[in-house]
């Protein structure tokens, strides 16, 4: 084989390896999210939480500040382009009671 065959081979290679572990990681995230919305959905409460940051820039999010049991969390949740919510706007929030810090607010889809 000459060099440049080996070199194109060597290229296709790390590009599909590199395909492929970007892709196990978009799983794997997804995954994660998903499993964190199921776990919620098992045993829930509601309250209301306050926006403390709103992020538009490589991707839609904001940050939740809310209270349970006496102790303050600060969690993010994504929102869609057409959410109409700013920061220091109140949300609510799904959170779970087993674990408080696992919420999702009443822009995502599964609220």
């Amino acid at each position: 084989m000459t060099k440049n065959i080996k070199d194109i081979i060597t290229i296709i290679l790390t590009s599909l390896s590199i395909i492929l572990i970007i892709s196990i990681i978009v799983s794997y995230l997804g995954n994660s999210r998903e499993d964190n919305i199921n776990f919620i959905n098992k045993s829930f409460d509601y309250t209301k939480g306050v926006v403390v940051k709103k992020t538009v820039y490589k991707g839609r999010s904001i940050n939740v500040q809310y209270i349970v049991n006496g102790k303050s969390y600060i969690e993010s949740d994504g929102i869609d382009e057409g959410d109409n919510i700013n920061e220091r706007d109140s949300v609510m929030v799904k959170y779970s009671t087993e674990k408080p810090e696992l919420m999702i607010t009443q822009f995502n889809d599964q609220f």
